[in-house]
């Protein structure tokens, strides 16, 4: 298996240059029927994606948004799957060749601050849901965001606030708005848990854009 870094990593190993310190949820918590019922993945799939499109899902963990992603995109798009967890890579990766989608998910073991496999300015969507609270590198997870994401694409980003302050990985108040000044905000919302924004490049096209699509039932 190959690590986004370009490293080599054995079958559900994570690559450890890339994913020190990042925080692997359990498989059995990322991807289960509470959480479905709670969160419909595949209806937050149809308001942000549209088929023959590429997508990049980072913290994708075994495939709860990247498989339902990869049946909206279809034949004629792609969805880069990239998780620190070889675990959850490994299982995703299962998933995907069991439902005939072996074609279209591209799972990456790997951090999403080193995306050196996916081309500047590519990608029609990016999903970050709860990615950047169970990283250390925030900085360079953004900058690789903003490298990928098309003028014309949206990218969806959250994060948890029950975090310690002291854990390297939690985003408080004050980087949360010092991230989005780097985005155009097309929507978002603050609650006690969590927060989320819809986003564009600062320097967005107008042909092809998906702004405007509610945001609700992730993160």
């Amino acid at each position: 298996m190959t690590a986004s870094c370009g490293g080599s990593t054995g079958a559900g190993a994570a690559c450890p240059t890339c994913s020190e310190g990042d925080r692997h949820v359990p498989l059995f918590l990322m991807d289960n029927l509470v959480r479905r019922l709670a969160s419909s993945p595949s209806k937050f799939v149809e308001k942000h994606v549209a088929p023959g499109q590429v997508v990049a899902d980072l913290g994708s963990g075994s495939g709860f948004y990247a498989l339902p992603l990869a049946r909206r995109v279809g034949a004629s798009g792609k969805v880069f799957a990239v998780d620190s967890d070889g675990e959850a890579v490994k299982a995703l990766s299962a998933k995907a060749q069991g439902l005939n989608l072996g074609a279209v998910v591209d799972p990456r073991v790997g951090s999403a601050a080193q995306l050196g496999f996916i081309p500047d300015a590519s990608t029609d969507f990016v999903l970050a849901s709860g990615l950047l609270c169970c990283m250390v590198d925030h900085e360079g997870a953004v900058d690789e965001i903003k490298r990928i994401l098309k003028p014309s694409g949206t990218a969806y980003l959250s994060v948890t606030r029950a975090f310690r302050k002291s854990d390297p990985r939690a985003v408080s108040r004050e980087e949360w708005h010092k991230i989005l000044e780097g985005f155009k905000v097309l929507e978002g919302r603050e609650g006690l848990a969590s927060r989320w924004v819809l986003v564009s490049r600062l320097d967005r096209g107008s042909s092809g854009a998906k702004g405007g699509a509610s945001a609700g039932g992730a993160g």
